[in-house]
């Protein structure tokens, strides 16, 4: 993890500052239950960059798991940050973004959703995600989703099963880059907060408790993953067990987080004349 000074803000992070070979995870991350060799590289020539020299390249295929995911249906091609670079914390206010572009993840019916998941932050232990960016079937959009407060307070159809806001729509982002910015402050109390921008649009703005589950037994503060995630291959297997899952693509550029929206906004960075974070 790096941090520039100044102009720039005390805390941006940069997903490619560092890279020791072509197929490491990023300065500060590690590979999260993806042993695969294609789960994570960085893009090669004529494939899609949103800014500078290289973005991040996730690949999931059919039968993509490790241990305990392979018995519960799920499979991944994801990053997680370590330990020592999870600078989230519980009741902070903090600043994330980065840009997205899906090549190849399909619109899902719901009864064969596997719904991805292209984004989660979540507590040590056995914590829930406080939040994620999943895909819901029935409105074919990437949703915000509270699992960890849905799951602590029983959140049900009524609460739309903790799915607090609708980001994009999945088909929005196929074939070109999508540019998201978070603001939150992960808090276990009413004072919590949620904000998110997709290109340059307000299309969350959620006021409440974020966080149910406080453990600090993995992490000092929610820890951020991302790649592509799914969980409900069950689903998939039960009406069409002999066809195999779709291969998913999906890249990830310019990811930044800081003390405020100047630090990590793409588009403003552009604006702005700042040089993109390879």
């Amino acid at each position: 993890m790096r941090f520039l000074n100044g102009a720039i803000g005390f805390a941006i992070l940069a997903c490619f500052s560092t890279m020791t070979s072509a197929d490491s995870a990023p300065k500060g991350y590690e590979l999260n239950e993806s042993p695969h060799g294609h789960a994570f590289r960085y893009s090669v020539q004529g494939e899609p960059v949103r800014r500078g020299r290289v973005a991040e390249r996730y690949e999931l295929r059919d039968g993509d798991c490790r241990g305990s995911d392979c018995k519960a249906g799920r499979s991944r091609s994801e990053i997680r940050l370590k330990k020592s670079a999870t600078k989230a914390r519980l009741g902070e206010d903090i600043w994330y973004g980065w840009s997205f572009y899906n090549q190849s993840i399909p619109t899902f019916s719901n009864d064969v959703n596997l719904m991805p998941v292209v984004g989660q932050w979540k507590m040590g232990a056995n914590a829930h995600p406080v939040f994620k960016l999943v895909y819901n079937g029935s409105s074919k959009t990437i949703n915000v989703q509270l699992d960890d407060m849905k799951v602590a307070a029983n959140w049900g159809k009524a609460e739309r099963y903790g799915h607090v806001c609708q980001l994009f729509a999945l088909s929005q982002s196929r074939g070109r880059w999508v540019d998201i910015v978070v603001n939150t402050n992960f808090s276990n109390t009413v004072q919590g907060y949620l904000r998110v921008w997709v290109n340059g649009q307000l299309k969350c703005d959620y006021r409440g408790q974020l966080v149910a589950n406080t453990s600090k037994k993995l992490y000092p503060g929610p820890n951020h993953r991302r790649g592509i995630f799914v969980s409900y291959a069950q689903r998939w297997d039960k009406v069409q067990p002999s066809k195999p899952k779709p291969t998913m693509v999906a890249f990830f550029d310019e990811f930044l987080v800081g003390s405020s929206r100047d630090d990590v906004d793409t588009r403003q960075r552009e604006t702005r004349g700042l040089p993109p974070v390879d």
